[in-house]
Order: C-alpha cells, then structure tokens, then sequence
C-alpha cells in the first residue's frame, strides 16, 4: 500500500537553500521517502510560495535551481490543484489565529483532509498543531 506524505515550503525551501539549517535533513528525508517508494503530494500554492520565498531568500538563480530539482522528484512528486472547496474549508483554520499561520498552510491543511493525507514533509509545526504528522 503507497504512503501518501504531503510535501511542505519549509522542506523544499530546506531542499533547495544549502545555507538554510534543514538543509541536510531535507536531503536525507528524501532519500528515505524515496527508498521507501512514498507518494509525495504538493498543491500549486506550495510551489508558487515556495518560488517566491526561495527567491526573496535567496535570489533568482537558486529559484531556477528548484525548477530543476522539482524535475528530479519525477514521479514522485504529485502536483495537485487546489479547489474552491480546499479555500473554503482553509478558512475555519484560519480563523484560529495561530502565530504566524499563512492561509496557504491553511489550504494544505483542507487539501490534506479532503485528500486523507495524514502526514506532513515539513519544518513547520503548525502541521502538528493542526494534527497531522510530522516528518522533519
């Protein structure tokens, strides 16, 4: 039975920023995952946050660099789009008003749900706060 781990900014900023202090966890996580033959999952808001935060951290050219290593992930890396129904549901954890929760988290979390993705690849324990499993 495939593993489904749904794939957060925090780790593919923590990926692709050698400086960043995940960096080397990132990449053994992904080793692991991958040995593991796990079905790694992202929405279309995580990668546009995740361009725009690599970006404005790091520059330009390390945000083309993870265009190219989203490439290695291949297959095992679905890319899914977020539904009106996901922005919707994104609100009620929204409103929470946890410290620092972006309503993209809040998307991943709806999106998680109505996926019945239990587990997070991530850095950001909002995840867990919102209870989901965390692999950091």
């Amino acid at each position: 039975m495939t593993q489904y781990f749904f794939v957060d900014t925090s780790f593919f900023k923590a990926y692709t920023d050698v400086k960043d202090d995940f960096h080397t966890q990132a990449l053994q996580i992904f080793q692991k995952l991958k040995g593991a033959k796990a079905q790694l999952v992202t929405s279309n808001f995580i990668l546009d946050e995740s361009f725009t935060v690599i970006r404005s951290k790091r520059g330009l050219e390390v945000a083309k660099q993870f265009k190219k290593i989203l490439e290695q992930f291949d297959a095992d890396l679905k890319i899914m789009r977020v539904l009106v129904t996901d922005e919707a549901a994104a609100w009620e954890y929204f409103i929470k008003d946890w410290s620092k929760l972006s309503f993209t988290d809040c998307v991943s979390f709806a999106m998680m749900k109505r996926l019945d993705i239990r587990t997070a690849v991530s850095f950001d324990n909002h995840f867990e706060r919102a209870g989901y499993k965390l692999i950091s």
